[in-house]
């Protein structure tokens, strides 16, 4: 009996042992197929969450705005590098409210030179989306020049060509400068020209003096000093020292006439400090004699004056000077020049080639006493010019015997 309940109870200690360990084994196996359950549900679901990143990332490649901001949004904290690169990609398709994403991530990043020019590109790209169009012009000339942002010339030449037909003076002044550039890939010299132009006419003188280069040099148009030198005294009206050099340079060496009016010109350059014309002024003077450069500064001292007031209208100091020294004359329009033509009578009607091949038997400079008198001149009056045959010599003082009176303001 007592080996019978010995072996009984063996027994039922090993099938204990063995039950216990079924169960182990069994939850082993159970833990097994959860963990390898829970790494197919992890794999599958990096999966679906690489699939749909992918698929916002070729959403947001093709420009999807939304997509563009909800990937910044999502980097901003863990990658602000890269949620830089989501929110300046919205921010090139004109969204606002990346721009101001670019700024605060460029804030948190701290500013360097390269930070700074970007931020203040995003700045101007943000007023221009308001509606501002100097920073619209602002916006355009960064992207032409690759300024604090990837260079784009196309688009922005269009921008700066929008801002320029709403009648921006510097935006059409700079598309000209634009459209015969050599980094241009699309230059066009009529285009250029087309752009001054239509600056120089409404009064910009930077575009006049490089609409005188044009007509000058033949850029975008037929060759013609008479046109240049038009132009370039346009601009020199206008108080420009480097309209008054060039309008100089253009007329020297065009006779004995046009070395005095060269002179008169580049005394004025050099007066009003461009430094270019004193070198040039003396080299005039010395081609024309001391007695004549005493009497031409009798008649460029009052025009100073006058040109310092801010006093001189329009075509005054061209028609004084046509009349004075019954030089060609040129107006731009078949009204002014109708009316030029009536106001100098007088004058012999010159062609461009009296010009272009110097102005011969015209006086050098008057050498009497002189009466210049422009008073209320526009586009439509007369031009009064006296010579007085009483006095040999002109005084030194230009003071004495001048009257010049340009009494209405510039318009």
């Amino acid at each position: 009996m007592t080996v019978l309940a010995i072996g009984a109870t063996s027994l039922a200690l090993l099938m204990v042992l063995i039950w216990m360990v079924s169960l182990s084994l069994r939850k082993q196996r159970l833990e097994n197929e959860k963990k390898a359950r829970d790494a197919a549900y992890r794999s599958a679901v990096a999966r679906a969450r690489e699939q749909e990143r992918q698929e916002r990332l070729l959403k947001a490649e093709s420009g999807d705005i939304p997509t563009l901001l909800y990937l910044a949004k999502e980097a901003e904290r863990s990658s602000p590098r890269e949620a830089l690169h989501w929110y300046k990609q919205a921010a090139l398709l004109d969204n606002v409210t990346a721009m101001y994403g670019i700024l605060r991530i460029m804030e948190k990043m701290g500013e360097d030179k390269v930070l700074r020019e970007q931020a203040n590109f995003w700045r101007a790209a943000i007023a221009a989306c308001n509606g501002d169009n100097d920073a619209r012009f602002e916006v355009g000339q960064a992207l032409i020049q690759g300024r604090g942002v990837e260079r784009d010339a196309e688009k922005g030449t269009k921008l700066v060509e929008k801002t320029a037909n709403e009648g921006n003076l510097e935006a059409m002044h700079y598309m000209g400068r634009w459209s015969n550039s050599h980094e241009n890939l699309n230059s066009n010299n009529k285009e250029a020209f087309r752009w001054f132009t239509r600056a120089a006419k409404h009064n910009s003188a930077a575009a006049q003096i490089e609409l005188g280069h044009c007509y000058l040099n033949g850029i975008g148009t037929r060759s013609s000093q008479l046109k240049a030198c038009y132009w370039y005294e346009r601009a020199a009206e206008q108080g420009h020292p480097e309209g008054m050099y060039y309008a100089g340079e253009a007329w020297r060496g065009c006779g004995k006439a046009g070395d005095a009016l060269a002179y008169i010109w580049l005394f004025m350059a050099a007066h009003f400090g461009f430094n270019q014309a004193r070198q040039a002024r003396d080299a005039a003077a010395s081609a024309i004699g001391v007695d004549v450069v005493v009497g031409l500064q009798a008649i460029a001292k009052p025009i100073q004056k006058k040109l310092e007031l801010g006093s001189v209208n329009r075509h005054a100091i061209i028609k004084a000077l046509n009349k004075l020294y019954k030089r060609p004359h040129y107006f731009p329009n078949q009204e002014e020049n109708s009316a030029a033509k009536v106001a100098e009578s007088a004058a012999p009607t010159l062609d461009e080639q009296h010009v272009e091949s110097g102005l011969v038997n015209e006086p050098q400079a008057p050498t009497e006493n002189v009466n210049l008198n422009v008073s209320n001149v526009d586009d439509s009056e007369s031009v009064t010019v006296e010579f007085n045959q009483s006095e040999p010599s002109v005084n030194h003082d230009s003071s004495t015997n001048l009257n010049l009176d340009f009494s209405q303001p510039m318009r």
